[in-house]
């Protein structure tokens, strides 16, 4: 069975790979698809493409989006675009790539309140280093929490999330995002395809996620992610069942950021996501050869 990988990050916002490695990585692996998706920015997507195209395995432009909920919360949405014009989706004078600088914006202006808040808590993050950890990438709170290793303030970058980066915790900044609506009219403006990016990790019960997948739906959302190594077996059959319910296309990938991910490029004997479980998906690409 030919597997495929339809969520994963590189350089351009903090995975540990060039897109053009990445693509390099997944072919030498034996993948049928690869779609390369880092947050808020599109900006690996040529490269991507242009080695997919070199070594003959289709690569899907996409993005993860950051999202506030209409009804409170947040969210992560994927945007793909299969059949995207390169330079319409990568114009900076397009709606979409107005709406992701803005949100680059906001991480720019919220990055110097975290390193205060760090500060303040007796950890020195200097700004320059976190610049260098993001290299060419997106600077954002995983770079902050790999400063923070470097500097032994804690030892991994899960502890530094845990005990002062994410949400609730002392160093965390709220920021700006875009709306979940707002989002999806933005992705299908430009061809593409909005898919709700790992529900299983929001913390709602079954029916709160079925409901909210329902009312995304009807927002003109037209996927879920529902395969994903942080959902358990009774997760992945619930959102199969609610995406089949709603008429939604099923999709899945690892969200590998690099080889401190739990789980590798493509999968491994715990999980994968095969072309079989997302074919609804892979013909909306117009990829139905695998």
């Amino acid at each position: 069975m030919t597997r495929v990988d339809l969520h994963t990050h590189s350089t351009a916002s903090d995975g540990a790979h060039r897109p053009a490695r990445l693509v390099e990585m997944a072919a030498a692996g034996g993948l049928g698809v690869l779609s390369v998706s880092d947050h808020d920015t599109l900006d690996g997507v040529s490269d991507a493409c242009r080695a997919g195209k070199s070594l003959g395995l289709p690569v899907i432009p996409a993005v993860e989006l950051s999202v506030d909920l209409e009804a409170g919360g947040s969210a992560h949405l994927l945007g793909y675009f299969p059949q995207a014009d390169l330079e319409r989706l990568l114009s900076p004078s397009s709606s979409l790539g107005k709406a992701l600088e803005g949100v680059r914006q906001a991480r720019y202006r919220r990055n110097p309140r975290i390193l205060e808040r760090l500060a303040g808590l007796g950890m020195h993050v200097p700004e320059p280093e976190v610049a260098r950890a993001a290299g060419e990438g997106v600077i954002g709170r995983p770079h902050i929490a790999q400063v923070m290793v470097n500097r032994g303030y804690v030892g991994s970058q899960r502890e530094a999330f845990d005990r002062f980066l994410a949400r609730g915790k002392p160093a965390y900044v709220e920021r700006r995002r875009l709306y979940a609506g707002s989002a999806i009219d933005l992705i299908r403006d430009v061809g593409g395809i909005p898919v709700l990016a790992h529900p299983g990790l929001m913390p709602r019960t079954h029916r709160e996620l079925s409901a909210l997948v329902a009312g995304l739906a009807d927002r003109g959302m037209q996927g879920v992610e529902v395969y994903y190594p942080g959902h358990d077996r009774a997760m992945t059959e619930h959102l199969r069942n609610t995406a089949c319910g709603l008429d939604l296309a099923l999709t899945g990938g690892t969200d590998y950021h690099g080889e401190d991910s739990s789980t590798p490029l493509g999968g491994d004997e715990s999980f994968a996501v095969h072309a079989e479980d997302v074919s609804e998906f892979l013909q909306m690409c117009s990829i139905d050869s695998l």
